[in-house]
């Protein structure tokens, strides 16, 4: 079986069903306490239900204006994850476990998943085995062809386990495994150790490891430091530099992200810092995300 359709499987493996709130048949829980969206034909409504019955739901938006939605109109339904503020609701960013690639000291919470598709042609999911135990995969949907004599189809098993996790600091230790098929392919790891400082919207990441392979670890360590700050409601600035053993210089990444509470948005850029700390350019960077 070919590599890149296994690490697809493992990645569609890892993935569980939709929770029963993303359901159609589910109806969401009286509760005055969390905002709820309201999936429906038309807009959707997000707010607090306050009652509920066999045909319609009351539902108080965030406006303060009370609606009767019927039954058969709601499509779908969620809890939004946030904060109501004075200027209205507060979305958090439900990416924090990351940076651009590079993972943070944060994990899922247990039973939460993770998809998202980087510059195109790179997919990954993550799945939270328990509120400290996070594991994700990837594949690169590249092929150098059979005649090009190129290793191909890179993918990835990420496991990440949090040590601390509170809510200004988090440690985790992790190990990644990946592989390349095809001639001139192989397998490598990195085990790291991960520590993030800051809040769900101004942290720090500083990130150290040693690369190994079957036989023998690197004599030379992977660091990594990186940076999330918000800036404005639904925005953050995210950057992060990597120096990688046997790689003269370091690399860098940089950009915006936009999310709201199911979505984000990256856009940045790649950099090659040399040693006289000069730029040059790699390629643009984009990924989308999804939180079920």
């Amino acid at each position: 079986m070919r590599p890149m359709l296994v690490w697809s499987l493992v990645v569609a493996a890892a993935l569980p069903p939709l929770p029963a709130s993303a359901q159609k048949k589910t109806l969401p829980p009286v509760d005055s306490n969390s905002v709820i969206v309201i999936e429906r034909k038309g807009p959707d409504i997000s707010g607090r239900v306050v009652a509920a019955d066999d045909t319609s739901l009351t539902i108080v938006t965030l406006k303060s204006k009370q609606v009767v939605l019927p039954l058969r109109t709601v499509d779908a339904w969620h809890v939004r994850r946030g904060t109501p503020t004075a200027t209205g609701f507060r979305d958090t960013d439900l990416n924090t476990h990351r940076l651009f690639f590079g993972p943070t000291a944060r994990t899922l919470e247990r039973g939460g998943t993770y998809l998202a598709d980087y510059d195109v042609f790179i997919f990954t999911g993550a799945y939270g085995v328990t509120d400290r135990v996070m594991l994700s995969s990837g594949i690169a949907m590249v092929d150098g062809g059979v005649d090009s004599g190129q290793a191909r189809a890179p993918a990835w098993i990420d496991a990440r386990v949090g040590i601390i996790r509170s809510r200004n600091a988090a440690v985790a230790l992790g190990a990644l495994w990946g592989t390349l098929s095809g001639p001139g392919g192989g397998s490598l790891g990195n085990a790291y150790a991960v520590v993030t400082l800051g809040s769900n919207d101004h942290a720090v990441t500083v990130l150290g490891g040693y690369p190994f392979a079957r036989n023998n670890v690197a004599n030379e360590p992977t660091f990594m430091v990186g940076g999330e700050t918000r800036f404005a409601s639904h925005l953050k600035l995210i950057a992060e530099v990597w120096r990688v053993p046997q790689t003269p210089g370091a690399h860098t990444g940089w950009g915006v992200r936009w999310f709201n509470d199911r979505l984000a948005v990256s856009v940045g850029a790649i950099h090659r810092l040399d040693n006289q700390l000069r730029a040059f350019p790699v390629g643009p960077w984009l990924d989308v995300a999804f939180r079920p």
